[in-house]
């Protein structure tokens, strides 16, 4: 039985590997709510404020915030995902 290195290029081997390792460094739940996204989106983890800017949706406004700066701003939250 032929081994991988006799129907493969040393080059291809190389990228693959390094492909490998990539997607185990990004992969991390197997779930939905168990991987942190780079990307904003609603979950219940909270990420950052932003100013609010009009035609932001309104239920994202910090109203405690508000009420203590007399200033809109908006709360973002991590993106949950799920690489199924």
């Amino acid at each position: 039985m032929s081994n991988a290195s006799n129907l493969l290029s040393p080059e291809l081997l190389a990228r693959l590997e390094k492909m490998e390792l990539i997607s185990r460094k990004i992969f991390r739940g197997r779930m939905k709510g168990e991987r942190r996204s780079p990307r904003r989106g609603q979950s219940v983890e909270f990420a950052d404020f932003r100013n609010y800017v009009p035609g932001d949706d309104l239920r994202f406004i910090d109203w405690n915030t508000y009420a203590r700066l007399d200033r809109l701003y908006l709360k973002l939250f991590m993106e949950e995902e799920d690489l199924h």
